[in-house]
């Protein structure tokens, strides 16, 4: 049985920066009988560590089905700096390796089943991070006939993540809507916050709805899912900026009765709503 507590090392592979201050790292595992075997659903955490820098919960944002594993990160402190410090690995530099512990099982991203097959995605700024890990895998954990919606917001559009694989997105049958807090210059979508975009494109039937973003965001996505008729167990909120130590130890993220690291951090909304402070 694998041990949470034990941390397995993995090398830096690729770099791809995505805005100001924000790259996409993916890593390999050393142990690559350890990497065969390892896998994850969307919207599930992992502890990524940097001996003498810390440690945090990271979300995965690449396909769990690749031999490599992916992490999109924001320069924002003293370990988020120190990875983005890293440069690629080369073998006359062994000084890129870093270690991934592993999450807990967690409560992933809605699937489908035989009443409702379609998704639709309120997302906005870092909160595209854990949910790219599901539109990679959008065959494997939807199908092939299921409606893919996502509703995208972002302060402006150089701000936008992952904007480079939109046209292959598209190509696989899903239906991205962007919008921007304000007008930019040569920015000719639409303008205001994600929720406008209920109004201009209508969510399909039977769908799910899975949220996740600043925590402002929420109150106001789920009062425009009840107004088009969602039911409050198909609605999702990621409540992982929660997260600390990620194993169930510090408490930082109880809610309610949960532990979002160890429940979570997925939570269907019928479950939290009544809790105070949920979200």
């Amino acid at each position: 049985m694998l041990n949470n507590y034990q941390p397995q090392p993995i090398k830096l592979i690729k770099i791809t920066p995505q805005a100001t201050g924000i790259k996409l790292f993916r890593f390999e595992f050393l142990d690559r009988d350890f990497g065969k075997n390892f896998k994850f659903s969307p919207g599930q955490f992992i502890q990524l560590s940097i001996p003498g820098f810390g440690e945090g919960p990271f979300a995965p944002c690449g396909d769990s089905n690749e031999k490599y594993i992916e992490f999109c990160v924001r320069n924002a402190g003293r370990l988020t700096e120190k990875i983005h410090s890293l440069k690629n690995y080369s073998s006359e530099d062994n000084g890129n390796n870093s270690r991934l512990l592993r999450c807990p099982a967690a409560a992933s991203a809605p699937r489908n089943d035989s009443c409702r097959k379609n998704l639709l995605i309120i997302v906005g700024g870092l909160g595209f991070v854990p949910l790219r890990s599901l539109i990679l895998g959008k065959e494997k954990f939807f199908g092939k006939d299921s409606k893919f919606q996502i509703f995208y917001g972002a302060k402006n559009p150089d701000e936008m993540l992952f904007r480079y694989e939109y046209n292959r997105w598209r190509e696989n049958n899903i239906e991205l809507r962007l919008t921007t807090d304000k007008e930019c210059a040569g920015w000719a979508g639409c303008v205001g916050l994600v929720t406008t975009l209920f109004d201009k494109f209508p969510p399909a039937e039977n769908s799910r709805a899975f949220v996740c973003g600043p925590p402002v965001m929420y109150k106001s996505a789920i009062a425009k899912l009840k107004e088009k008729n969602f039911a409050d167990e198909d609605i999702f909120l990621s409540l992982e900026r929660r997260m600390h130590c990620a194993v169930g130890v510090c408490q930082h993220c109880a809610v309610g009765p949960y532990y979002t690291c160890k429940d979570g951090p997925v939570f269907r909304y019928d479950k939290i709503k009544d809790i105070e402070g949920a979200i």
